[in-house]
């Protein structure tokens, strides 16, 4: 509970240069302890800051004002005076050589600083047009003061190890990194990412900050198409997480999973079991198979799921995976490099569209001989295709490796 000597504590904290116990009293999570009275208002408690003129005197003022705005459910009032302390504590910061006790404290102040952007954005209830502009201002006045706070600390590069605030580079660019992630603007974070990517000497950063870093750049590259890079990222990311860390690992699984079948590497049982990820069960099997229909309908029936994990897209490529597992099933029941397209016709009404004619299974496998999915050729006088002797249906790696290649060679051009 606050009260008096807790506030009074305060300049005892500061002395002793102890940011740690500073971020706690500042942190507006894990607060229930953190309440007042009738004998400890929010009023009696700034009076007693003012007449003993604390060294954080402003600060605590307007952190008992946030608290009692989060009460209110007033997160607009919140965030406004969350910002001034963020931006009064990176002043200090600014004007201090040398030193980062005070980092703890600017680390705590600028998580809730998001949490109260993403508060506001939850339960403000004017109307929509108004509520978006006042999102967009807050929104662009969290980055402004992040990026301060940023150019502060990267630019630290004179002072010891133990006293550099360089180490908090990672954690200030995953905070904007959430924010642009849940806004879906990911081309702003590329000048950021390559900024820790440059950095020479990774091991200065807490794991904790890595883990989350190379999770959100491997989202930011599936948005942008870029899979391999996602996929190496992501493996990263889920090689670092604490192996207590279920609900983590599951998060990253849900974007890596996908990424790995693109490449032929299917989960398994006891993984998707581990993780909760059977959702993901029915769909490897019917690829496995090569029952395109039933891959289809998967894909259809958890649309919103895959959308909201942002993987929709990279299942959808995987059809062309679905196809080449369906065609080497029925190659290998058929003994023969040489099959009329008729019969693929007839196999593709099974497994895929009851709809499906001559034309339409003859551009298919065209399709799929042109993007590497299969190697042979079509035989259009004898209307049959021909497989080749050597590595017909080449591996998941194979076939999305030359798709990247070709992709690249447009961007070249």
């Amino acid at each position: 509970m606050y009260t008096k000597d807790y506030i009074l504590a305060t300049t005892t904290f500061y002395n002793e240069e102890n940011g740690t116990e500073l971020a706690n009293f500042f942190s507006l999570r894990n607060n229930l302890s953190k309440d007042w009275n009738y004998k400890n208002t929010v009023d009696y408690l700034q009076k007693v800051s003012e007449d003993n003129e604390l060294d954080f005197e402003s600060e605590i003022i307007l952190h008992l004002n946030v608290l009692k705005s989060i009460e209110e459910k007033k997160y607009d009032e919140a965030f406004k005076g969350q910002l001034a302390i963020l931006q009064n504590i990176v002043k200090y910061l600014q004007s201090s050589d040398n030193e980062n006790w005070m980092v703890p404290l600017a680390n705590t102040v600028c998580v809730d600083l998001r949490y109260l952007l993403n508060a506001f954005d939850k339960y403000y209830t004017a109307n929509k047009k108004q509520k978006l502009e006042r999102y967009n201002d807050f929104q662009k006045k969290f980055i402004d003061v992040m990026m301060m706070y940023f150019r502060i600390c990267s630019g630290d590069t004179r002072a010891p190890a133990r006293q550099s605030k360089r180490w908090t580079i990672m954690f200030i660019v995953n905070q904007m990194l959430k924010v642009y992630h849940k806004i879906k603007k990911f081309h702003l974070t590329t000048g950021l990412t390559k900024t820790i990517f440059m950095c020479p000497d990774k091991s200065i950063f807490p794991i904790a900050h890595v883990v989350t870093f190379y999770y959100y750049t491997g989202c930011k590259e599936i948005f942008e198409g870029k899979f391999n890079d996602a996929r190496e990222n992501l493996t990263i990311a889920f090689e670092g997480c604490h192996r207590s860390s279920t609900k983590n690992k599951k998060l990253i699984l849900m974007k890596l999973i996908p990424l790995n079948m693109l490449q032929g590497v299917m989960p398994s049982k006891s993984l998707l079991k581990k993780y909760d990820l059977k959702i993901f069960e029915d769909l490897t099997d019917y690829l496995k198979l090569g029952n395109v229909q039933k891959f289809r309908e998967c894909i259809d029936a958890n649309e919103i799921y895959y959308m909201k994990c942002g993987v929709y897209l990279v299942l959808q490529k995987l059809i062309n995976l679905a196809y080449r597992n369906l065609f080497k099933k029925f190659f290998l029941l058929a003994n023969s490099h040489i099959i009329p397209i008729e019969t693929i016709t007839a196999v593709l009404k099974k497994f895929d569209d009851p709809e499906t004619n001559f034309d339409k299974a003859q551009s298919l496998l065209v399709n799929m001989i042109y993007r590497g999915t299969l190697r042979g050729y079509l035989s259009h006088a004898h209307k049959k295709v021909v497989l080749s002797k050597k590595d017909p249906f080449p591996t998941g790696k194979q076939i999305f490796d030359k798709a990247t290649k070709s992709i690249n060679e447009i961007g070249h051009n």
